[in-house]
């Protein structure tokens, strides 16, 4: 099966690329060449722009939406990841590539769209509920919880969320699933808010690896956090769609 990644040289998608390489026919996007793999080097938010190749050989698609061709699966990464980033970088790298992305993914007939999201989608809901949602038999944040961003990049992700929805709706994608990812790093700081939203190497593999192999349809939300208790996100309905089962991190 060929699976599409996108933002496959940043922290998450090298992560991903090492997960699934061995398990399908890997395409991999992104601005930057991917360490030790064969990629295309292209800007997304560049409808028409042409591709190359990394390592550079001859060949390769003149545009990096050809890429698409034959894929059942897109995982959509790229992104600027600055939550604080400014609107137009936002605009730019996030908004404009990501509906690039889609209509792509559309025209090719790809049949599910894994689509990196954030825990700043619900940012707002969650320092509304804050602190109880941080004590384990406090108030959880469900995947059933609409959008309510509070920055451009969290604006930003809602769209790819509100977007992904829309084409399942007009039956143009068979099936979306919006991983609202709470905080990877390979590099770890030692402080509370991220012992809240993290999530381990292990556990975004394993989850990223069940979105691509998991049956289901339509539109799903999914949290992309592991098993701590002190975490403001319910995993109740991710572990049941997905049969993943992440780990409680120390």
């Amino acid at each position: 099966m060929r699976v599409v990644i996108t933002g496959a040289a940043g922290r998450i998608g090298s992560e991903i690329v090492e997960e699934l390489s061995g398990s399908y026919d890997l395409c991999l996007l992104d601005r930057n060449p991917v360490h030790g793999c064969e990629s295309i080097i292209a800007d997304l938010a560049q409808y028409q722009a042409r591709a190359r190749l990394s390592p550079c050989r001859e060949g390769g698609p003149l545009r990096w939406t050809d890429a698409f061709e034959g894929a059942e699966i897109v995982i959509h990464l790229a992104e600027d990841p600055n939550p604080d980033a400014a609107w137009q970088r936002v605009l730019n790298n996030n908004i404009q590539a990501t509906w690039n992305v889609l209509q792509t993914a559309v025209r090719h007939r790809v049949r599910r769209v894994v689509y990196a999201s954030s825990n700043w989608v619900v940012k707002a809901l969650e320092w509304e509920l804050a602190p109880a949602c941080y004590e384990p038999d406090g108030p959880k944040i469900g995947s059933d919880v609409t959008p309510r961003p509070i920055t451009p990049y969290g604006i930003a992700k809602a769209f790819g969320e509100i977007t992904g929805r829309m084409l399942v709706d007009e039956k143009k994608l068979g099936s979306f699933v919006a991983v609202r990812i709470g905080w990877y790093t390979p590099n770890p700081p030692d402080n509370e808010d991220y012992h809240r939203l993290a999530i381990g190497a292990q556990d975004l593999r394993s989850l990223f690896r069940c979105c691509v192999e998991a049956e289901f349809g339509e539109f799903q939300v999914v949290y992309g956090v592991s098993a701590q208790k002190i975490s403001p996100y319910d995993l109740s309905y991710t572990r049941r769609l997905l049969s993943w089962e992440p780990k409680q991190l120390l």
